[in-house]
């Protein structure tokens, strides 16, 4: 069995969140944001190629942290009838970039930076109202759902470590010999 690393998939405000679409109404915007200096840019700045700057290894933005939040948007809604990649790049990678998705009816921002860092805000807008997650999606424990009638709810999970949940679907698709699941990872 192959899995890929993606726990997002797994993680249960995710997967409330999922449930929780139907609230919004008409979904209009979408926009994810995981932006998070990394400690490693200085280096490069300077000239040293780390693994998480290196074109060879899938260092850039978006390959990187901007992985996630596409994960989660083609989870949510599926496969896009459009998307471009526009990137700041330095030294052949990109230390940062947009992703923009046209879904038709809606449309989609994915923001992944290295080079920069800024307050994370996730949006889902709908015609009835938002879901605002303030956290990179892989490590959601909760978010809110603000209705346009002034009115909002928050739906907070048991925090974990964010891995807990991948690896207990993992080892029970091992353990059931789950061919079928494991296809969907």
């Amino acid at each position: 069995m192959i899995f890929e690393a993606m726990n997002l998939h797994y993680i249960p405000a995710f997967l409330s969140l999922k449930e929780d679409l139907k609230k919004l109404g008409d979904i209009k915007i979408v926009s994810f944001n995981y932006s998070q200096y990394s400690s490693r840019y200085n280096a490069f700045k300077e000239g040293t190629i780390l693994p998480a700057f290196d074109f060879h290894k899938a260092g850039g933005a978006l390959m990187d942290l901007n992985v996630y939040n596409i994960h989660a948007l083609i989870d949510l809604f599926g496969k896009p009838v459009y998307h471009k990649y526009m990137a700041n790049i330095e030294r052949n990678i990109d230390t940062s970039g947009m992703m923009l998705f046209d879904f038709e009816h809606f449309k989609a921002l994915c923001i992944g930076a290295k080079d920069c860092k800024a307050p994370l805000m996730n949006t889902i807008q709908g015609n009835l109202g938002a879901i605002v997650v303030k956290c990179p999606l892989s490590q959601m424990t909760e978010y809110e759902i603000c209705y346009n009638d002034g009115t909002s709810e928050v739906k907070s999970f048991e925090k974990k470590h964010r891995l807990i949940y991948e690896f207990k679907a993992f080892m029970k698709m091992m353990e059931e010999k789950d061919y079928k699941n494991n296809k969907k990872c």
